[in-house]
């Protein structure tokens, strides 16, 4: 074992295959920003590493405490969304059976509390921890247990650990992909998040316009919002859209139940998704590689924000007490929804 708590038998097998030194292959897992080494390099490392199956030490060692602490414990679930959202978009029911199979494999008791966030007759006494989906309306609900989970809050309240997604980069990602097809007409299909009484702007629609603006592309008459995310919002927007005399030649939908019901929309007026109209959504849901089109989307790994918000309470019930936010990356998946502009 080295200095840096690494396994060095396994540095050197990885050494060995990638034709380097241990030093390079150490400093590249240690994510050594200061080395001097190509991204090929980079990439070879670190792609047989994870042939390997390679794990730190250190990582080892915080699994093993995870497994000890989690003895006995009960947990709590509790969905802030309208149960619609599972029956229509599997974004939220993904998130769930994450943290469902994460306790389940580590022999965690899960408690699925209430649906209606407004009812405040839960009991929260003997919970070891808590996981809430969903944009967090009442902080004092919550306040009545100790580790709290966020996934997914769009406000991202400091106080709870916080799982959510680098949506500017994911938005970047969709937006770069519609401007090197040639598109320069960008429009926005979302919905608001509500807090009580209080709409909260999509994370989404605001890295669209930021982007858009500083590239100086932003037409606010190109923004079509609705109040949820669910197909019937996908199909008014699309609607919306095609009433208007100027149209952009394309879409990022803020959720492919919303592209679903953008793509049905744009069928019955006579429009070809996409030649007439390209689309790129957000989620990767299962769905999105059967619709006709098969839509270009923006991958969540939404199983595994589940599975990191159970592991991120089983370091808090360890000792950690400072809040940390864990971003998930997200990755671009093309496939027919979006072409060439002509």
């Amino acid at each position: 074992m080295d200095s840096e708590g690494m396994n060095v038998a396994t540095i050197k097998e990885i050494a060995e295959k990638a034709n380097v030194s241990t030093a390079t292959v150490s400093r590249v897992l240690n994510h050594d920003k200061s080395l001097s080494v190509t991204d090929e390099t980079r990439e070879r490392i670190i792609s047989i590493a994870n042939e390997l199956n390679y794990v730190p030490v250190r990582k080892r060692q915080t699994e093993r405490n995870q497994e000890s602490v989690a003895i006995n414990r009960i947990f709590g679930l509790e969905m802030w969304y309208a149960p619609e959202y599972e029956w229509e978009d599997t974004y939220f029911l993904s998130i769930r059976k994450g943290i469902e199979q994460e306790c389940s494999e580590r022999g965690i008791t899960l408690r699925k509390l209430k649906h209606d966030w407004r009812d405040k007759r839960e009991n929260y006494e003997d919970l070891d921890g808590l996981i809430v989906i969903g944009a967090l309306e009442d902080e004092t609900k919550v306040d009545k247990v100790s580790p709290v989970v966020l996934v997914n809050d769009s406000t991202e309240n400091p106080k709870y650990d916080n799982v959510v997604l680098d949506y500017e980069k994911a938005t970047e990602q969709a937006i770069e992909h519609l401007l090197m097809l040639g598109h320069t007409k960008i429009g926005f299909i979302g919905g608001m998040h509500q807090t009580g009484e209080e709409e909260i702007k999509d994370l989404r629609q605001r890295a669209f316009e930021s982007i858009l603006q500083e590239k100086g592309l932003l037409k606010e008459e190109y923004i079509f919002l609705s109040s949820r995310f669910l197909v019937s919002d996908g199909y008014e927007c699309m609607k919306q859209l095609i009433r208007n005399e100027q149209r952009p030649s394309a879409l990022f939908v803020a959720s492919d139940a919303m592209a679903i019901g953008a793509i049905r929309a744009a069928h019955e007026a006579g429009m070809k998704v996409p030649s007439d109209i390209s689309i790129v959504s957000f989620n990767d849901v299962e769905m999105a590689a059967f619709t006709q089109p098969a839509i270009t989307t923006v991958k969540v790994y939404t199983e595994e924000m589940g599975r990191t918000a159970v592991k991120l309470i089983l370091d808090q019930l360890n000792g950690r007490t400072i809040p940390i936010k864990a971003v998930l990356p997200t990755n671009l998946v093309i496939r027919e929804s979006a072409k060439e502009y002509r």
